[in-house]
């Protein structure tokens, strides 16, 4: 009998594999940019947590209704499960590493003792994750230590559900197939939508359940019909969490108590039935092993929507050049086919995102009585979508790590192939962000205001400064973008880090071009006497003009850290 732990060979497999995973992280803290960015990291996210549990040391913080944290619970218990679930279908089968895959189907285990190696391997990298939303949410619930624990266990359950279903999958592959590839995209735009739905739900709080949309649900369909987690159906869909639910905002210690042993059986339970499970998942595990594989290797040369198989159907179509035809243009008309070949799946989600995040960025500032109410939800859309599309797409240097030594040969001078590499993004990323923007205006009913179409009109240059800081950091300091949880806390710290040095580019071009707009606008309005309208025109001008200087500045920076890049130095 192996017990829960599985076969002692495969027990001794992970304690191996543990201890490799500790002398690599040593040895990256031994060099000065995995130590800085590791203390940058711990010392960051030290002071995110100190910040989060701050009102519970300090006395400030008032527990909350128990009866009100249920439903709300409830509905991030079946987000969490479905987004699981939704990844289940499309790797089917267990999934183990391709160099060791092949070894442990010929090793003298049983397949039950391999499940449960696999979901033990799973529960270990999920800790770190259990962690932190442990940590983000506990300070909503009655009693927070109590409630972390709680929490803790609840996500390490998903990943059971996860690989139960995903053998499950593989063992009704060949014959529904199709059906599960379908079910698969149904599912995963359905946990889109209400992810984004509880993001603006819970994050927004009362300032949703205040607004206008609302009241009038309520005045049309009654007060129920305004609180859509109280309508039979959903609290039929959300039964099952109950328990946990339960557990999580437990007033007392004793209820609490009772609650964890309940959710704490069901965990065993589970995974002794997924190990259990009676259906043959090789054929299938060697394919998702396989296919893993390949997306990790793109994963490591790049990222984001970068890493993307490119699409059979769109191989055949004719890229066109944008950027004309000179030797600048070719790189241009190289990144633009990748875009248009790899990018599809990722600009659907990007605009669905876009369009929560305008309806968030309206609802964050309404209210607001200042003296820019028509320009704020429209530079928060900016700030934020720029945020998310940048970071997401990675169609620049970034994906190019692998083929730095040919694009070094290339005929074209550092500063303009480093604009080349990034143009087809920004002009992307511009073109989605400016139809957002202007749409959200057409919405509201009201005039494009002065300071909006100026604002319309910095964001191709925006985008640009953002996306060329990224890039010239990144030619300084490359970095391959390692899947899991290695590095977790040396990837926190470089994030961090760029989202300083982001904010410092925020505050050069507010500083510089604000204070050159406001400036020349005083002076047209003021001595010069002229209209509003010219001095809005001439304002928005000079504005453009430091902006475009700015982008000028990280072009040329960028090109010196291109030409600093040696291949040499990048041992993978």
């Amino acid at each position: 009998m192996s017990g829960i732990v599985g076969h002692p060979a495969l027990a001794l497999l992970a304690r191996r594999k543990l201890r490799g995973t500790l002398r690599k992280t040593g040895r990256r803290l031994r060099t000065w940019k995995g130590a800085t960015f590791t203390v940058l990291g711990v010392v960051l996210i030290g002071i995110w947590m100190g910040s989060l549990l701050l009102p519970i040391l300090r006395g400030s913080w008032v527990p909350p209704e128990p009866a009100r944290q249920l439903p709300k619970i409830e509905l991030v218990a079946l987000l969490l499960v479905v987004l699981n679930l939704a990844s289940a279908l499309q790797h089917r089968g267990l999934f183990l590493p391709r160099d060791e895959i092949e070894r442990l189907f010929s090793a003298p285990v049983s397949a039950a003792d391999l499940i449960r190696y696999r979901m033990l391997a799973t529960a270990g990298r999920s800790t770190f994750g259990a962690f932190i939303i442990g940590v983000m949410a506990m300070r909503r619930m009655p009693i927070p230590l109590l409630a972390f624990a709680g929490i803790f266990l609840g996500v390490m359950t998903v990943p059971i559900l996860h690989q139960c279903l995903a053998i499950l999958a593989g063992g009704f592959e060949r014959r529904f197939a199709a059906r599960l590839r379908r079910l698969a995209r149904i599912v995963s735009f359905v946990v889109v939508t209400i992810g984004l739905s509880l993001v603006l739900y819970l994050v927004l709080g009362e300032r949703v359940e205040d607004s206008a949309p609302v009241e009038w649900i309520r005045s049309r369909f009654g007060p129920a019909a305004a609180d859509p987690l109280a309508l039979p159906a959903v609290r039929a869909v959300l039964s099952p969490f109950w328990p946990w639910a339960k557990m999580i905002a437990a007033p007392t210690g004793l209820e609490f108590l009772g609650w964890f042993l309940v959710c704490g059986g069901i965990w065993i339970l589970l995974f002794e039935l997924t190990a259990r499970i009676p259906l043959d998942y090789r054929e299938l595990s060697l394919e998702t092993s396989a296919h893993v594989a390949a997306r990790l290797r793109r994963v490591a040369r790049g990222g984001g929507a970068a890493a993307g198989e490119a699409s059979q159907r769109l191989a055949g179509w004719r890229i066109p050049w944008l950027f004309g035809r000179g030797a600048g243009g070719a790189v241009a008309w190289r990144k633009t086919g990748a875009i248009l070949r790899k990018a599809r799946g990722t600009l659907w989600t990007s605009v669905l995102i876009l369009a929560f995040l305008t309806i968030a960025s309206t609802a964050i500032v309404r209210g607001n009585d200042g003296p820019m109410p028509a320009l704020a939800p429209p530079l928060l859309l900016s700030v934020l979508g720029t945020l998310y599309l940048c970071s997401g797409l990675r169609f620049d240097f970034r994906d190019e790590l692998d083929r730095m030594d040919v694009i070094k040969t290339w005929p074209v001078p550092a500063a303009r192939l480093f604009l080349a590499m990034l143009l087809p993004e920004v002009a992307l990323v511009s073109v989605i962000l400016v139809g957002a923007i202007g749409l959200r205006v057409l919405v509201a009913g009201s005039g494009p205001e002065p300071a909006v179409v100026i604002l319309l009109l910095l964001q191709p240059l925006f985008v640009m400064a953002w996306v060329g800081l990224d890039n010239a950091v990144f030619l300084l300091v490359p970095v391959r973008f390692t899947p899991g949880q290695d590095g977790a806390l040396q990837n926190a710290g470089r994030g961090m880090l760029m989202m300083l040095l982001r904010l410092l580019m925020l505050a050069v071009i507010g500083g510089v071009g604000g204070g050159v707009a406001v400036g020349t606008w005083h002076l047209l309005a003021g001595p010069l006497g002229a209209s509003e309208d010219a001095a809005y025109a001439v304002a928005g001008a000079a504005l453009w003009g430091a902006v475009l200087l700015v982008d000028a500045a990280v072009v040329h920076l960028g090109g010196k850290a291109l030409q600093r890049f040696d291949v040499a130095r990048d041992r993978g």
